[in-house]
């Protein structure tokens, strides 16, 4: 409890001796008078003494009860916790800094009342005029947002910049914003100014539950206001939209869309996507507190960038927003292929005819091989032949030269595929310097080397095998049983690199030597297969069609450019290699955008293609990167998935676990921890009752 004239207390403390001077100075005084007998008299006495003795205690009682509580109405008591930022001295300098959350989730609606419309009068009112005193605002969403370079004593820009201030489609960037504040009071003042921080969110967990109050000053005054209602919000979302693999024209693909429900009990949801002139549905039951993917079969008859929007059908919830999000699939032709190696396509059987025959099994019988698969030596392969095809395989390469070397790392941190089949000693030369062109973005988890000296690698078989991972999903249970009588020979030794991910070797011989290896590198992926095919039965076998039919699937992947990029969020995309030159392309904002042109970022060349660079994605929607009126890339921007989940941290992990040392005060504006101005009223009440019975206390014994 706290008061709004705590100088009544003591004020009234020493009114309290006014009853008792009264009480004495009014005590009846004896009086002489002559009587003939006074027994009777002497009971009489007797009697009205202890009469006037009870008058007089509850009189006095009454008097002193109506003085305290007179104090009391004037001092005017608050119940609840009261704000420490209020509390300061009025005459010492204060240098304070409101933090606001602008991000997504304070749109959310409860009761039919927006959470940001709590959070703007408590802004406006801590950024209010108050006397030695110096303020500023920063807008917390992706980026921190302060309306002046440092903290100003003009209130009144920070009062209209509250009333202009709205919920952006962005997620909230909590360290960045605590920094921004830290490095603002940290420079302002010298060491007797007041340091204040006030915090105004629904302090979200998937946003807060990093946060680190450490970095500001130690004598910072950390008030957290919170504005999140008293239940969470039920929500549905639209998580991602994608397609299942690569989407060709004229084909059937699986058509995936995420929903994320985030309410407490089983909801049937409806999705429906809009794409060109398409509409597709998908129908499913998504389960409490988590997330569901529904899928439906698509076919899309044209090649290029088709774009759209997924929306849930009938859905009311607390986050109207996220109920819908943008789409882009780019259509492909048939994909191209390109075998760098050095053995001729007449050489038959050979490794790479094995190899090629595995991936084109039915283009090899009607004799369309070679427009699916492009084999080249790579002394004589160009930039162009290689970045412009879907997949690259190596097969007995030779050594690769530097150039090589370098453009295969950078279009596997781009997000190309790349199967190398080892099988020569040189193999292991090119891995390596492969890794070490493709620097932190390749883990590879094992080291090939050429065999010892002397030692014959061939009667191998495979003794562990990743039966719930690509490519040996496709046998399931079978895996084991298909594999069992299938001989390796050739292939290079392999050791474990310490600290590596070992769930990336998918298959391991019996001489604990890789088999097939398969890891990331930056948005690509590398595969390895360690053997030699020519003198292997692999080919042979009926598991070598599937297996390289799978492990050719997946390194081609799903697009990149399916996934959105959150809105808000520095921006960094490489255009396809067929978008080059950058001279003549113009980025095209949605309809609806208002961006300036420059906010749009800007594409320039880079040694592997186009970049497309922005300080930060712009509101959701659809941006088409256009030559004349042909589109040569697409990109949906969207609300980050996290903003969905709207439940909140709890206040003590604030206070406590978060609070980086500090003292850190939370408080709710919807619980009963906000200071109230009402009691003075209650005891003001009380105050006239204890006159009234003093009054009818004289009266009821007659004085």
């Amino acid at each position: 409890m706290s008061f709004l004239h705590f100088w009544a207390i003591p004020a009234g403390a020493a009114a309290l001796s006014v009853p008792f001077i009264v009480h004495w100075l009014t005590k009846p005084r004896p009086t002489r008078i002559p009587l003939s007998t006074v027994r009777f008299v002497r009971e009489v006495v007797k009697q009205r003494r202890a009469r006037n003795r009870l008058r007089d205690l509850l009189i006095l009682l009454l008097r002193v009860a109506a003085i305290a509580l007179f104090a009391a109405v004037i001092a005017r008591p608050l119940i609840g916790s009261r704000a420490p930022a209020a509390i300061g001295d009025a005459q010492s300098q204060t240098v304070k800094v409101v933090l606001l959350d602008v991000s997504q989730s304070l749109a959310a609606t409860s009761q039919g009342f927006q959470t940001f419309e709590r959070a703007r009068p408590i802004a406006a009112k801590q950024v209010g005029y108050s006397a030695n005193t110096q303020a500023n605002l920063i807008l917390a969403a992706a980026s921190p947002q302060p309306i002046f370079d440092r903290p100003s004593t003009n209130f009144s820009t920070l009062v209209d910049e509250v009333a202009k201030a709205k919920p952006l489609p962005q997620r909230l960037q909590v360290q960045a914003s605590l920094n921004a504040a830290a490095e603002m009071l940290a420079n302002a003042g010298g060491d007797k100014v007041r340091r204040e921080l006030i915090v105004i969110s629904d302090f979200q967990r998937s946003n807060w539950a990093a946060a680190d109050f450490s970095v500001l000053p130690t004598e910072t005054v950390i008030q957290l206001e919170s504005v999140a209602p008293t239940e969470t919000p039920a929500n549905l979302a639209i998580m991602r939209v994608g397609s299942q693999g690569r989407v060709e024209r004229g084909r059937t693909f699986r058509l995936e869309i995420e929903v994320g429900n985030y309410s407490p009990t089983p909801r049937p949801v409806t999705v429906e996507v809009v794409i060109g002139e398409s509409l597709f549905r998908a129908t499913g039951q998504c389960s409490a507190g988590g997330r569901s993917t529904l899928v439906t079969e698509a076919t899309l008859p044209t090649e290029g960038w088709h774009v759209g929007e997924a929306r849930l059908a009938g859905v009311e919830d607390g986050l109207s927003s996220d109920n819908s999000r943008p789409v882009v699939l780019q259509v492909h032709p048939q994909p191209t292929y390109l075998l760098l190696t050095r053995q001729l396509a007449e050489t038959r059987p050979s490794s790479s005819y094995f190899l090629e025959r595995a991936i084109s099994p039915v283009a090899a019988k009607e004799g369309r091989a070679a427009e699916k698969i492009v084999r080249v030596d790579p002394s004589r392969a160009t930039r162009e032949s290689i970045t412009e095809a879907d997949l690259l395989l190596l097969d007995h390469p030779g050594k690769l030269s530097e150039e090589t070397l370098q453009l295969l790392a950078a279009l596997l941190r781009r997000g190309r595929g790349v199967l190398y089949v080892a099988a020569e000693p040189i193999d292991a030369t090119n891995l390596k310097l492969l890794a070490n062109a493709a620097g932190t973005s390749l883990q590879m988890p094992v080291e090939f080397a050429p065999p010892p000296a002397g030692q014959v690698r061939k009667n191998l078989f495979l003794a562990n095998v990743r039966q719930r991972q690509v490519p040996f999903t496709v046998f399931g249970e079978e895996a084991s049983a298909m594999f069992s009588p299938v001989r390796f020979s050739g292939g290079l030794s392999s050791r474990r690199v310490e600290g590596s991910l070992l769930d990336d070797v998918l298959a391991t011989y019996n001489d604990q030597s890789a088999c097939l290896v398969v890891t990331a590198c930056g948005a690509g992926t590398l595969a390895v297969l360690n053997a030699e095919l020519n003198s292997s039965n692999l080919p042979s076998s009926p598991a070598f069609v599937p297996m390289i039919g799978e492990l050719t699937g997946h390194l081609l992947g799903r697009d990149r450019s399916q996934e959105a990029v959150a809105s808000g969020e520095p921006l960094a995309v490489y255009l396809p290699s067929a978008a080059s030159p950058v001279a003549g392309l113009r980025i095209i904002p949605p309809a609806m955008n208002t961006l300036e042109s420059g906010s749009l970022g800007e594409l320039h060349e880079e040694n592997v293609g186009v970049m497309w660079q922005a300080a930060e994605a712009g509101p959701p929607g659809v941006y088409e990167v256009k030559r004349a009126s042909q589109t040569v890339f697409a990109l949906a921007s969207a609300i980050p998935s996290d903003e969905a989940d709207l439940a909140t941290l709890a206040a003590d992990v604030m206070t406590d676990r978060l609070s980086g040392g500090r003292d850190v005060k939370y408080r709710s504006a919807l619980r009963d921890d906000e200071p109230r101005d009402d009691l003075w009223s209650w005891l003001a009440v009380a105050c006239l009752s204890c006159a009234l019975m003093e009054v009818l206390g004289l009266r009821l014994f007659k004085s």
